[in-house]
Protein backbone atom coordinates (compact mmCIF):
# COMPACT_ATOMS: atom_id res chain seq x y z
CA UNK A 1 0.00 0.00 0.00
CA UNK A 2 1.13 3.35 -0.50
CA UNK A 3 1.82 5.99 1.99
CA UNK A 4 1.23 9.48 1.97
CA UNK A 5 3.09 12.09 4.67
CA UNK A 6 -0.04 11.82 7.05
CA UNK A 7 0.49 8.29 7.50
CA UNK A 8 4.03 8.26 7.85
CA UNK A 9 4.25 11.02 10.44
CA UNK A 10 1.24 8.97 12.02
CA UNK A 11 3.82 6.03 11.84
CA UNK A 12 7.03 7.58 13.39
CA UNK A 13 6.52 7.41 17.33
CA UNK A 14 7.54 10.27 19.54
CA UNK A 15 11.00 11.10 19.30
CA UNK A 16 11.69 8.76 16.46
CA UNK A 17 14.14 9.01 13.76
CA UNK A 18 12.47 9.97 10.59
CA UNK A 19 12.08 8.18 7.20
CA UNK A 20 15.14 9.97 5.84
CA UNK A 21 17.31 9.61 7.88
CA UNK A 22 16.86 6.08 9.06
CA UNK A 23 17.15 5.41 5.14
CA UNK A 24 20.39 6.88 4.78
CA UNK A 25 21.64 5.23 7.93
CA UNK A 26 20.47 1.84 6.28
CA UNK A 27 22.62 3.01 3.44
CA UNK A 28 25.68 4.01 5.56
CA UNK A 29 25.29 0.01 7.25
CA UNK A 30 25.66 -1.53 4.18
CA UNK A 31 28.84 0.04 3.42
CA UNK A 32 30.20 -0.01 7.04
CA UNK A 33 29.92 -3.81 8.08
CA UNK A 34 31.36 -6.99 6.45
CA UNK A 35 28.72 -9.38 7.74
CA UNK A 36 26.80 -11.02 4.47
CA UNK A 37 23.86 -11.16 6.60
CA UNK A 38 23.59 -7.46 7.47
CA UNK A 39 24.05 -6.31 4.11
CA UNK A 40 21.06 -8.63 3.01
CA UNK A 41 18.61 -7.36 5.26
CA UNK A 42 19.76 -3.91 4.67
CA UNK A 43 19.70 -4.71 0.76
CA UNK A 44 15.87 -6.00 1.56
CA UNK A 45 14.62 -3.40 3.57
CA UNK A 46 15.98 -1.05 1.14
CA UNK A 47 14.64 -2.75 -1.77
CA UNK A 48 11.34 -2.83 0.32
CA UNK A 49 11.22 0.76 1.14
CA UNK A 50 12.01 1.39 -3.20
CA UNK A 51 8.39 -0.17 -3.77
CA UNK A 52 6.69 2.88 -2.67
CA UNK A 53 7.01 6.39 -4.17
CA UNK A 54 6.61 8.17 -1.16
CA UNK A 55 10.13 7.03 -0.50
CA UNK A 56 12.55 7.98 -3.40
CA UNK A 57 13.09 11.79 -2.65
CA UNK A 58 14.52 9.95 0.66
CA UNK A 59 16.58 6.73 -1.06
CA UNK A 60 17.58 9.03 -3.77
CA UNK A 61 18.87 11.28 -0.58
CA UNK A 62 20.12 8.38 0.76
CA UNK A 63 21.86 7.20 -2.58
CA UNK A 64 20.25 3.65 -2.63
CA UNK A 65 19.86 3.51 -6.08
CA UNK A 66 23.96 4.00 -6.06
CA UNK A 67 24.04 1.06 -4.22
CA UNK A 68 21.81 -0.85 -5.76
CA UNK A 69 23.40 -0.38 -9.06
CA UNK A 70 26.90 -0.91 -7.79
CA UNK A 71 25.93 -4.61 -6.66
CA UNK A 72 24.19 -4.68 -10.13
CA UNK A 73 27.64 -3.72 -11.73
CA UNK A 74 29.81 -6.13 -9.38
CA UNK A 75 27.74 -9.18 -10.64
CA UNK A 76 28.14 -8.79 -13.64
CA UNK A 77 32.12 -8.78 -13.46
CA UNK A 78 32.54 -11.31 -10.81
CA UNK A 79 30.80 -13.23 -8.31
CA UNK A 80 28.13 -11.52 -5.78
CA UNK A 81 25.90 -13.10 -3.38
CA UNK A 82 22.62 -13.95 -5.10
CA UNK A 83 20.38 -12.65 -2.27
CA UNK A 84 22.23 -9.17 -2.61
CA UNK A 85 22.23 -9.09 -6.32
CA UNK A 86 17.93 -10.13 -6.16
CA UNK A 87 17.77 -7.18 -3.69
CA UNK A 88 19.37 -4.92 -5.67
CA UNK A 89 17.45 -5.83 -9.33
CA UNK A 90 14.15 -5.92 -6.95
CA UNK A 91 14.91 -2.39 -5.75
CA UNK A 92 16.68 -0.74 -8.74
CA UNK A 93 13.06 -1.56 -10.91
CA UNK A 94 10.92 -0.71 -8.01
CA UNK A 95 12.74 3.22 -7.90
CA UNK A 96 13.50 3.17 -11.64
CA UNK A 97 10.09 4.92 -12.38
CA UNK A 98 11.65 7.64 -10.39
CA UNK A 99 12.72 10.71 -13.17
CA UNK A 100 15.52 10.88 -12.03
CA UNK A 101 16.58 7.44 -11.33
CA UNK A 102 16.09 6.87 -14.76
CA UNK A 103 18.12 9.98 -15.75
CA UNK A 104 20.85 8.07 -13.51
CA UNK A 105 21.08 4.62 -14.76
CA UNK A 106 20.66 5.92 -18.46
CA UNK A 107 23.61 7.39 -17.69
CA UNK A 108 25.07 5.09 -15.73
CA UNK A 109 25.71 2.78 -18.75
CA UNK A 110 22.57 0.91 -16.86
CA UNK A 111 21.49 -0.86 -20.35
CA UNK A 112 24.46 -2.38 -21.01
CA UNK A 113 24.91 -3.24 -17.02
CA UNK A 114 21.22 -4.88 -17.81
CA UNK A 115 21.44 -6.63 -20.63
CA UNK A 116 25.00 -8.38 -18.45
CA UNK A 117 22.96 -9.25 -15.91
CA UNK A 118 20.59 -11.06 -17.98
CA UNK A 119 23.66 -12.73 -20.21
CA UNK A 120 24.78 -14.12 -17.18
CA UNK A 121 21.64 -14.84 -14.99
CA UNK A 122 19.35 -16.18 -17.86
CA UNK A 123 18.29 -18.90 -15.98
CA UNK A 124 17.83 -17.45 -12.43
CA UNK A 125 13.55 -16.17 -13.04
CA UNK A 126 13.52 -14.11 -10.16
CA UNK A 127 16.63 -11.81 -11.44
CA UNK A 128 15.52 -11.63 -15.25
CA UNK A 129 11.76 -11.14 -14.42
CA UNK A 130 13.03 -8.07 -12.56
CA UNK A 131 15.57 -6.71 -14.85
CA UNK A 132 13.13 -7.01 -17.80
CA UNK A 133 10.68 -5.14 -15.63
CA UNK A 134 13.34 -2.73 -15.08
CA UNK A 135 14.25 -2.17 -18.93
CA UNK A 136 10.01 -1.66 -19.22
CA UNK A 137 9.97 0.84 -16.55
CA UNK A 138 12.95 2.56 -18.12
CA UNK A 139 11.02 2.77 -22.05
CA UNK A 140 10.94 6.53 -22.99
CA UNK A 141 11.39 7.69 -26.83
CA UNK A 142 15.06 7.86 -26.54
CA UNK A 143 15.63 4.39 -24.81
CA UNK A 144 13.11 2.74 -26.96
CA UNK A 145 14.94 3.46 -30.07
CA UNK A 146 18.35 2.98 -28.43
CA UNK A 147 17.54 -0.37 -27.14
CA UNK A 148 16.04 -1.34 -30.65
CA UNK A 149 19.63 -1.13 -31.82
CA UNK A 150 20.95 -3.37 -29.25
CA UNK A 151 21.49 -6.46 -31.13
CA UNK A 152 22.69 -8.75 -28.00
CA UNK A 153 19.18 -7.22 -26.44
CA UNK A 154 17.33 -8.32 -29.44
CA UNK A 155 18.50 -12.12 -29.10
CA UNK A 156 18.11 -12.51 -25.67
CA UNK A 157 14.77 -11.13 -25.67
CA UNK A 158 13.59 -13.62 -28.64
CA UNK A 159 15.19 -16.01 -26.38
CA UNK A 160 13.10 -15.69 -23.66
CA UNK A 161 10.06 -15.18 -25.58
CA UNK A 162 10.79 -19.14 -26.06
CA UNK A 163 11.38 -19.69 -22.55
CA UNK A 164 9.33 -22.53 -20.54
CA UNK A 165 9.05 -20.07 -18.02
CA UNK A 166 5.89 -18.45 -18.73
CA UNK A 167 6.77 -15.22 -16.13
CA UNK A 168 9.99 -14.83 -18.48
CA UNK A 169 8.13 -15.54 -21.83
CA UNK A 170 5.43 -12.94 -21.11
CA UNK A 171 7.43 -10.16 -19.55
CA UNK A 172 10.04 -10.86 -22.60
CA UNK A 173 7.21 -10.83 -25.13
CA UNK A 174 5.49 -7.27 -23.47
CA UNK A 175 8.88 -5.82 -23.82
CA UNK A 176 9.82 -6.84 -27.50
CA UNK A 177 5.90 -5.65 -28.38
CA UNK A 178 6.80 -2.01 -26.28
CA UNK A 179 10.15 -1.59 -28.23
CA UNK A 180 8.03 -2.18 -31.71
Amino acid sequence: MFSTQERLKRKTPAGGINRRAYLCLLVDEYYETSNLEAQQQVTANLANFAYDPINWTFLREAKAHELFYDIVQQSTGSVVDRLLLLHAIVGLANISLDPAIAEFIERSNGYDQLRALLEKYQTDCEIVCNALTCYSFLLNDTSTDQLKKDKGLVHLLERFKRSGNPRIANLATVLVADLQ
